[in-house]
């Protein structure tokens, strides 16, 4: 039995396309369980729209309004009420490949893998979206590929070992629970055709706030990548020489953005300046948010990793 689980919230724009691929897989889920936010648009209404049609298709749905539960907990919700042994999860706003549940579910069901890493390809409808998605997305799974909870799927006795995921963190919760998962000696395997579909920010600030968020939850949860050493490396080295040789010492931090465009092979002239812009504002973004995550688990956490209520936004 296969249970697809998701967390909702004010997503009546994008909701009815996620359940209409769901319709249309090779291999259906036999059970969805959403747990939405407290939803204030007719999120609700139109899942529930869908309820005769997923029962046509022989798929149980459950639906639970949970006021104010972050994404963690929501997703824990859903898999507590799931009675599948083999859970797969997806966000709302992503379209799935017709194929994504029979590619993702089936090193679960042949005993290969307790948990499956999916795909995911970014969706862009202007220039900023083209840019912004090939600054911060790969084409393919990279040698250290952690999945997002937009393409994953677990046993669910994988998910009980771990203690689910962290409801303690707002934000980059799927990360932890990827490390939680392989530091539990998880067989893990990646399917890289299993792939969804998802739609960038389509604006500097939305991006910028995402990215701000993410190293924020990076932050608190004392992930130290060498991304985040670098980044921090680079930006401490240049703010504290500025004490010897002025402001100049700041130019690594103006410069350090073309490496990200390079290695990206982000080439067109027309969008360099865009590019540039893009990649200096996230770099800024991510270190203003991995230092306030630092400070806020040095300082106001105080072992709320511990207890499943910190944070519920």
């Amino acid at each position: 039995m296969v249970s697809l689980i998701l967390t909702t919230l004010n997503e009546e724009r994008t909701i009815g396309f996620l359940l209409e691929d769901i319709l249309i897989q090779t291999r259906k889920p036999d059970e969805i369980v959403i747990v939405d936010g407290g939803s204030t648009d007719r999120t609700i209404e139109l899942i529930r729209k869908y309820s005769e049609l997923l029962m046509q298709a022989g798929i149980r749905l459950v639906v639970k309004v949970l006021q104010g539960a972050n994404i963690a907990r929501g997703r824990n919700e859903a898999i507590s009420i799931a009675k599948g042994p083999y859970i797969i999860v997806t966000d709302a706003g992503c379209r799935l490949d017709s194929k994504w549940i029979e590619r993702l579910v089936e090193p679960l069901e042949m005993g290969r893998a307790d948990f499956v890493g999916g795909f995911f390809r970014p969706v862009a409808h202007s220039r900023f979206q083209e840019v912004l998605a090939k600054l911060t997305t790969a084409t393919h799974p990279t040698p250290n590929f952690l999945p997002s909870s937009r393409s994953v799927a677990f046993t669910k006795t994988l998910w009980q070992r771990v203690g689910g995921y962290p409801e303690w963190l707002p934000w980059g919760e799927d990360t932890l629970f990827d490390r939680l998962c392989l530091k539990a000696g998880a067989r893990y395997v990646v399917v890289a055709d299993a792939v969804v579909y998802w739609e960038v920010r389509s604006s500097f600030r939305d991006a910028m706030k995402q990215y701000f968020r993410y190293a924020f939850g990076d932050g608190l949860a004392a992930r130290f990548s060498s991304s985040h050493l670098v980044l921090q490396g680079i930006y401490w080295t240049a703010i504290f020489s500025t004490l010897i040789w002025g402001h100049w010492a700041l130019l690594p931090i103006f410069l350090y953005p073309f490496v990200w465009i390079i290695r990206r092979k982000v080439t067109e002239i027309i969008n360099l300046p865009l590019a540039y812009a893009i990649a200096f504002s996230i770099q800024v973004s991510r270190f203003l948010g991995y230092i306030w995550g630092l400070v806020v688990k040095l300082f106001y956490l105080k072992g709320a990793e511990h207890e499943n209520s910190y944070y519920h936004c």
